[in-house]
């Protein structure tokens, strides 16, 4: 076969093309210190580059999240610590009231109390980055108030009354507080009215999925579940009120559980709830009788207490299950609306999750009615029977409502020996709420050390997947740069002359 001209310069163009593409590369190899200018260089090393960036990412942003969970709990601890103090100091004040006191002295303890009620109101406004810690969802607006109403002072969560029923003083007449309970009956927080309509709307949209998808067996649950739980709170709304606390309805169907389980073991699961109720009440007359006669013996007094709580509590049952039903079956059927109300409780909680880890978060959030308490039961109710106590009152008024929507003022004794365990009750709930923080913050803890490692390792595999070998690349870089000059210098050679060189 004839050579040509045209052929050797063709191939020699084609060699120093190649030769110059080599150099190319890895002067750019050099130059951005990368394997790969393209993916197209190496799949490879290009998949690989996209998984390792994508991990590094994401932990720097689970790193990001961290750093915030940090100062957001450290923030509710710093709260729960001074709360802890001011509680603290309360009951040490309540522990102080005698009858020896002066007028001074009252005066100053009134004095200390309001403020240290300002204090606590201050703490559970604790303000993180624009962010108040205790609101839950409602992360934007002061959760805590003192508001002045037509029967006290007292305070508001998020808007609803804690405790619309009071700790009311006992100056003030029935028909005010029935007046100031009806017209607000709409304002109190975290109410059974609420939650059942809650539940009813969840009821009727799981129906309704369940109904447009019949062969689904989960929706199908899901329907039923949602079924028993609203049917649960209407039932709960129409045992205790529409208004009732739903924190206190848990803790009065508990009561209710554990006392009907309590009379199985005492009178037989056989027993009906009529003839449990009358055996009930003749031991509460006999607890009564022996208490009157020695009103000194605070055995006594707790025994009747409990008779009365159990003699209550089967009456009401009676009303519920009808008297013919069992002990056992009662207990059962207590024990499951306990469970449910319970769970709708819990299920109501504002959590707010940071993402910390690979599949792994971490609750940052502690709310307010965690840490003081709602309905009848908490810390500002506390305080507001230690005003009443330091202005001389022995007693004060609550207010409730039945499924009638009839509103029942209570007079209740107000001891001053009391208050000092009130506030250790409350107490004991701050200092739950914070061991309940403490884990959350080990856990952010121990995830800053693992994301720390993680990125670590994952940076190293990324920069070994896509940064040179610096001496191989130089290596490289010459060896390109003699192979690009000799084929500059082969092409120069033979292509120098032409067929009219040769004839000439």
């Amino acid at each position: 076969m004839r050579i040509t001209n045209g052929m050797v310069a063709a191939n020699n163009l084609r060699n120093i093309s190649k030769a110059e593409n080599r150099l190319a590369a890895a002067n750019a190899a050099v130059s951005s210190n990368q394997k790969i200018q393209a993916a197209s260089d190496d799949p490879l090393v290009a998949t690989r580059a996209v998984t390792y960036r994508s991990y590094v990412s994401q932990i720097a942003q689970y790193q990001d999240n961290t750093d915030a969970a940090d100062g957001w709990q450290t923030a509710t601890d710093d709260a729960l610590s001074g709360l802890v103090d001011s509680v603290t100091t309360l009951g040490t004040l309540a522990g102080k009231i005698t009858d020896t006191l002066s007028a001074a002295d009252l005066t100053s303890m009134k004095t200390q109390v309001q403020t240290l009620q300002d204090e606590v109101i201050s703490y559970m406004n604790t303000n993180y980055c624009g962010s108040y810690v205790f609101g839950g969802y409602s992360t934007g607006t002061a959760p805590y108030a003192a508001v002045s109403t037509d029967v006290g002072d007292t305070v508001t969560y998020k808007g609803g009354y804690l405790s619309l029923g009071g700790v009311v003083s006992a100056d003030i007449s029935d028909d005010d507080i029935k007046t100031f309970y009806t017209a607000n009956d709409g304002d109190a927080y975290n109410t059974l009215t609420t939650a059942s309509a809650t539940a009813l709307k969840a009821s009727t949209v799981a129906t309704a999925a369940a109904a447009a998808a019949p062969t689904d067996l989960t929706l199908a649950a899901k329907a039923t579940n949602a079924k028993k739980t609203s049917d649960a709170l209407e039932a709960a709304v129409a045992t205790y009120g529409g208004t009732t606390n739903l924190t206190d309805a848990v803790a009065a169907d508990k009561t209710a559980y554990q006392t009907l389980a309590a009379a199985v073991t005492t009178y037989g699961g056989t027993t009906t709830l009529t003839d449990a109720t009358a055996i009930a009440k003749t031991a509460y007359d006999t607890a009564s009788s022996a208490s009157a006669a020695d009103t000194t013996d605070t055995t006594l007094a707790t025994t009747t207490a409990t008779a009365l709580t159990a003699y209550q509590t089967l009456t009401a049952a009676v009303t519920t299950y009808g008297g013919t039903t069992t002990l056992t079956d009662a207990a059962a059927t207590a024990k499951t609306t306990y469970a449910t109300l319970a769970d709708v409780a819990t299920n109501g909680d504002q959590k707010i999750n940071y993402n910390i880890g690979f599949s792994s978060s971490v609750t940052v959030n502690t709310e307010g009615q965690d840490v003081v308490g709602e309905g009848i039961n908490n810390l500002f109710n506390t305080i507001a029977k230690l005003q009443l106590a330091l202005n001389g009152d022995t007693s004060y008024k609550t207010a409730a409502v039945d499924s009638s929507g009839t509103v029942t003022v209570t007079t209740n004794s107000l001891d001053v020996s009391d208050l000092k365990s009130e506030f250790a009750t409350d107490l004991s709930k701050i200092t739950a709420a914070q061991a309940t923080l403490g884990g959350n913050m080990d856990r952010v803890a121990s995830a800053v050390n693992t994301l720390s490692d993680a990125s670590t390792l994952y940076k190293g595999l990324m920069t070994d997947n896509e940064n040179i070998d610096t001496a191989a690349a130089a290596t490289e870089l010459t060896s390109a740069e003699y192979t690009y000059e000799a084929a500059l210098a082969v092409g120069a050679k033979v292509t120098s002359k032409s067929l009219i060189d040769y004839i000439a």
